[in-house]
């Protein structure tokens, strides 16, 4: 969330631009503009580099650059696809050296703070081309969180989605009879009547981080969202009962046997969605609203059941929590920056809507993006309207967390707490020192 003058709620904010994307979400075709052309510094073709976890190769990115290409013939883009753990790990390294690609894939908070000095601010230029209203081309909430507390922008939301969801494969339901749960003690019984059958339970890829952390926000914001919310801007203690509680529930879905065995040792991609979309040998898996550009490849008639877990019992399901998908920055070091600048000017006012109708890679935060959802199956516009009911009922606060201590110390924990390393309550003072310690 960016820096304002007077605090506002990250509910309403959230539920008003989730609201307007709920609008904008609608069959039918998308609009497309005329897009922009390539700058003419040099002679001959220049290729430019854009390095991201996703999208990734393939038709969908083929469309994009087909589109670019027969309007910016004199300039390539290369895409480089990594994984989200590699990219990371190694994404400052290339850049700091000069050698890095011209365009990269960040997320907001913590990782896009630490690549600022990396990265070009992109308000003077937008100002510029798109006049001084140009902030108004994206849904409002979106850009708060691309700013976050940042004094400018450093890249450019290309889409939304919202973390905190369970996906389900009804084909394991309807073999067993077995109810979708809608609770934490339903959600424990289901999973132990799979395991009883032999089958896996609910699969998490929890080497991830992100995932981990996912699923803790989930869980704390089901027992008091403004509390938790508070307490990461340090409003309030990380050391409360009621964040505790969440750090108990957390630990007692490795030791009662709720995520599958070994849970620690693989990661969400491609370990656990192998697992889940491709080999189908489990009923049940932790993941995003972005599940859906994939649900119409899983499988010819299978279906599948979006939904989110009640996980402290009181009858209300949990939150999910909005996020950026991906921003896309200029990197400062860039050896064609007129060119990296009029591919991303095109790419993220009129290239990604390209993605988007073709595949679902993220959900809208165009204000003028009507999505066209015709590529997709009844079954699959069914799963993508429930992923948008459950985001314009219950979205609440924000997915990334801005301090990067705080964010690592908590992932630290809920990994120290699965191993048995730590208890919910030491956990809680881990991370409630990193609170105090963090400059905000």
């Amino acid at each position: 969330m960016k820096k304002m003058q007077r605090k506002r709620s990250p509910c309403a904010l959230c539920c008003t631009a989730l609201a307007m994307a709920t609008v904008l979400f609608t069959l039918g075709a998308c609009n497309r503009g005329s897009g922009g052309t390539a700058a003419s510094g040099e002679k001959g073709p220049v290729t430019i580099s854009f390095r991201t976890w996703n999208p990734g190769p393939g038709e969908g990115w083929d469309k994009v650059m087909a589109a670019w290409k027969a309007k910016n013939p004199n300039v390539n883009v290369e895409i480089q696809g990594v994984t989200y753990s590699d990219h990371v790990q190694s994404l400052k390294v290339v850049v700091a050296s000069g050698e890095g690609p011209d365009l990269y894939g960040v997320q907001v908070g913590a990782i896009m703070k630490e690549f600022q000095e990396f990265t070009v601010d992109v308000a003077p230029k937008a100002r510029e081309v798109w006049g001084p209203d140009w902030e108004k081309k994206f849904l409002p909430v979106f850009m708060e969180q691309t700013k976050g507390k940042l004094d400018s922008y450093y890249g450019l939301p290309t889409g939304a989605g919202c973390a905190g969801y369970v996906w389900a494969n009804m084909s394991y339901f309807d073999k067993y009879g077995f109810k979708v749960p809608a609770s934490y003690n339903e959600l424990l019984e289901v999973c132990r009547n799979f395991r009883s059958k032999g089958e896996m339970p609910l699969i998490i890829g929890a080497k991830d981080d992100w995932i981990n952390l996912d699923m803790f926000i989930n869980i704390a914001s089901d027992i008091n969202a403004p509390k938790f919310f508070a307490a990461l801007e340090g409003e309030a203690p990380f050391t409360d009962p009621e964040i505790v509680q969440a750090l108990t529930i957390w630990k007692s879905c490795f030791d009662n046997g709720i995520f599958q065995d070994g849970a620690l040792g693989i990661n969400v991609y491609n370990d656990a969605t192998t697992i889940w979309e491709t080999d189908k040998l489990a009923p049940m898996i932790c993941n995003g609203s972005w599940v859906t550009n994939g649900i119409d490849t899983f499988g010819v008639g299978e279906r599948y059941s979006v939904f989110t877990i009640d996980w402290n019992n009181d009858g209300k399901p949990a939150p999910v929590a909005p996020a950026v998908d991906v921003v896309v920055s200029l990197s400062k070091e860039s050896k064609h920056p007129d060119e990296a600048w009029e591919f991303f000017e095109w790419y993220v006012t009129e290239g990604v809507k390209i993605l988007i109708d073709f595949n679902l890679a993220y959900l809208p935060v165009l204000t003028d993006h009507v999505v066209d959802m015709s590529n997709f199956s009844g079954e699959a516009q069914r799963d993508i309207n429930d992923v948008i009911t459950i985001m314009q009922e219950r979205a609440y606060g924000y997915r990334e967390i801005t301090y990067p201590r705080l964010k690592q110390t908590i992932a630290d924990q809920l990994k120290a707490v699965a191993l048995g390393e730590s208890t919910p309550q030491r956990a809680a003072e881990i991370i409630e020192e990193a609170s105090k310690a963090e400059r905000r």
